[in-house]
């Protein structure tokens, strides 16, 4: 049986590398010369290099800086007392307290983060986060084609969370955080601790099953807490009816047509064309071929489907159409960007 207690505390126990911020952050804070500092841990050129040289910490990390190949979601503790530093990336991260509190901080605001709160983050979003005290942060990084594969394939709803992760993908208008209240809800915390747990195992189902709880955490965050849900005041607000008919273009993508989704909504051609422009800043042909790009990489990557059956899976019945738009936009063939990205992750 999992004891959380023992994982909690061990997160809680600091580490090598936090002890050393924190001693040389308490004397910054006193205003004292961090000449010994340096001098006494000369040897640890790694976590001195962040302190003597924040400009040079990456502020544009991609996934496979945290996620190891063949992995699809990574948890780590947010080292406490890390220089303060602004950064983004090209991936979906979730910020969660496990104690405490932090402070995550935005281009134009600063929000406060305490026990059991989950921020949700966008791709891109300018951001930072300070930890300096005793509070345990755990950092959830996903892959894309992960987040694409659980929103679009696993949760089909019409939920804001769904749809934030959807928008991030394929529209204009981004939403940059989602915040969630769960205060001591021992349910919620517990999926990501499994998931902490499991991603030290080193054997081939590990990954599964993380992306098996992933889901049902997700599942059970709309749930049990969609009403405790924060959304950027400055965040576009899409009408419900336009929720819709986005919805209904994402979850039926493949074999869709212009005159389909006319029909649906009993609007004119002209009409839907110019909504479509408006939620996704993409026309439909655009959009639909954005949404097949995503997938057919999902699969390439994910699954060991052919390229004939991912083409007629994403709604081309000719193989050459399909690899002639993924050549536009990969310049290579679908085999070829399955093979190099195979290689990247043994």
């Amino acid at each position: 049986m999992v004891s959380y207690d023992l994982i909690i505390q061990e997160l809680t126990n600091f580490t090598r590398e936090e002890q050393i911020y924190r001693e040389y952050y308490e004397l910054i804070q006193k205003k004292q010369s961090p000449a010994s500092f340096f001098a006494r841990y000369k040897n640890e050129t790694d976590y001195l290099s962040y302190l003597q040289h924040p400009d040079k910490i990456d502020s544009s990390p991609t996934e496979d800086k945290f996620i190891n190949s063949g992995r699809n979601v990574s948890i780590v503790k947010h080292p406490r007392y890390f220089p303060f530093f602004y950064h983004k990336h090209d991936f979906f991260e979730i910020i969660f307290v496990l104690s405490g509190a932090c402070t995550q901080i935005f281009e134009d605001k600063k929000i406060r983060l305490n026990t059991g709160d989950f921020c949700i983050m966008a791709p891109n979003i300018i951001h930072a986060i300070e930890v300096f005290d005793s509070s345990v942060v755990l950092n959830i990084v996903i892959r894309r084609s992960t987040f694409l594969d659980i929103f679009i394939n696993t949760v089909r709803d019409k939920t804001q969370i769904s749809m934030f992760f959807l928008s991030n993908i394929y529209e204009k208008n981004k939403v940059p955080y989602l915040l969630f209240h769960t205060g001591e809800d021992d349910t919620i915390r517990n999926y990501i601790l499994d998931m902490y747990l499991e991603q030290l195992q080193p054997d081939e189902y590990s990954y599964r099953i993380i992306c098996s709880i992933l889901t049902i955490f997700f599942t059970q965050l709309i749930r049990l807490h969609r009403v405790n849900m924060e959304v950027p005041q400055s965040s576009d607000s899409r009408s419900a009816f336009e929720t819709q008919v986005f919805n209904y273009i994402v979850n039926h993508y493949a074999d869709l047509t212009l005159e389909q989704v006319a029909e649906q909504f009993h609007f004119s051609v002209p009409y839907c064309s110019r909504l479509i422009k408006k939620i996704s800043g993409q026309s439909f042909s655009e959009l639909q071929e954005n949404i097949r790009l995503q997938q057919s990489e999902n699969l390439l990557l994910y699954t060991q489907m052919s390229v004939a059956d991912i083409s007629d899976r994403i709604g081309f019945k000719n193989p050459e159409t399909f690899i002639r738009m993924f050549r536009r936009h990969h310049q290579m063939t679908p085999s070829k960007f399955r093979k190099l990205n195979t290689e990247k992750r043994i």
